[in-house]
């Protein structure tokens, strides 16, 4: 009888084995799904980064050229600046100018009354 029992009890281990084994079976199955689902975000978040640096590395470009035209456009801010200032400094000589000019004027046009009436009195006392 101790045959039989112990027959029994190897048969029960291995029914026992056989379902460890076959939830271990399963479990693994499981697990490779798993990690296939992870290895595929994975691939799909390193291509999302590939993007993602491509992106960043055009943003770094345009801001450089971005940089440049703003230094440009100082510049040519800073030249406008000193051409105004230069019109205007010449602007104010051409006023002065005109000034002394219209006072050269106004002189003038009494110094030559001055020479009618002359003239004038002139001729009239000759007469």
């Amino acid at each position: 009888m101790d045959i039989e029992k112990t027959m029994q009890f190897l048969l029960e281990q291995q029914a026992r084995f056989d379902a460890r084994q076959a939830q271990f079976v399963e479990r693994q199955v499981q697990f490779e799904e798993r990690m296939a689902e992870i290895q595929n975000l994975l691939q799909h978040v390193a291509t999302m980064q590939i993007d993602t640096n491509a992106l960043l590395a055009t943003l770094a470009e345009r801001h450089v050229e971005l940089e440049r035209s703003h230094t440009a456009l100082a510049e040519a801010q800073r030249k406008t600046e000193q051409s105004l200032k230069t019109l205007s400094e010449s602007q104010n000589a051409t006023a002065l100018s005109l000034k002394a000019l219209s006072e050269s004027q106004n002189a003038t046009e009494q110094n030559l009354s001055a020479l009618i009436v002359t003239v004038d009195r002139h001729i009239a006392g000759h007469n």
